[in-house]
């Protein structure tokens, strides 16, 4: 399913594309505004490591891009190409306040994803991104992957119960698929903010079987 453009808002100041005269696009859901743009030349052609214009940047609250439905996107650099093999998960986990949901793993042909729901408490305002869950993978051959590579995370307000409740939709890839003979997958994933708290919670741990 195509993104429908004229959902567009900026990610620097969360204007519709109806509300500035020019919207550039960038990758996955990510628009920048004529204005915007502007104010972000202003800030490289001024010499000073701290300006007024950047520091007010800086100090934006998260803009919230527009999502298409759970399931129906087009993944990052997939192209047209659909999955081979498509395994619906639906594992949930709750700790600290948090919910990860394991939604499903999409196979391709050279590499495969994990697409899942992080529910959380709203981000603070000042934050100027939503850090990616960290994942840490290892099947019962002992193939290991680390990270991830071309995944997104994207906010889904309409997903949300309420002020006090945040919904984030990821996406993480891995490369290489995991060999025919792999029949379990260990995935283990972590809130990267985490770290800070006074009780660091412990990583989310799912245990799958591949068929």
């Amino acid at each position: 399913m195509s993104f429908d453009r004229s959902m567009a808002r900026c990610s620097f100041c969360g204007r519709h594309s109806s509300d500035v005269r020019r919207m550039i696009a960038g990758p996955g859901a990510a628009y920048i505004c004529d204005d915007c743009l502007q104010l972000c030349n202003d800030i490289l052609r001024d010499p000073a490591p701290f300006s007024p214009k950047a520091l007010e940047l800086a100090s934006r609250p998260p803009v919230v891009v527009a999502a298409p439905p759970l399931g129906q996107e087009r993944t990052e650099n997939a192209g047209s190409r659909e999955p081979l093999r498509t395994v619906t998960l639906e594992l949930e986990q709750k700790q600290q306040g948090m919910t990860l949901i394991l939604h499903r793993i999409l196979y391709y042909q050279d590499f495969f994803e994990i697409q899942y729901l992080w529910i959380r408490p709203p981000f603070t305002a000042g934050f100027a991104f939503v850090p990616r869950i960290i994942f840490f993978l290892k099947d019962n051959t002992g193939t290991q992957w680390t990270g991830d590579r071309g995944g997104m995370i994207l906010a889904r307000p309409d997903l949300a119960s309420g002020p006090n409740n945040a919904v984030y939709q990821g996406t993480a890839r891995f490369r290489p698929r995991p060999a025919t003979e792999a029949n379990t997958l260990t995935i283990r994933a972590a809130d990267p903010l985490g770290q800070f708290e006074a009780l660091p919670p412990q990583p989310w741990q799912f245990e799958i079987t591949l068929s």
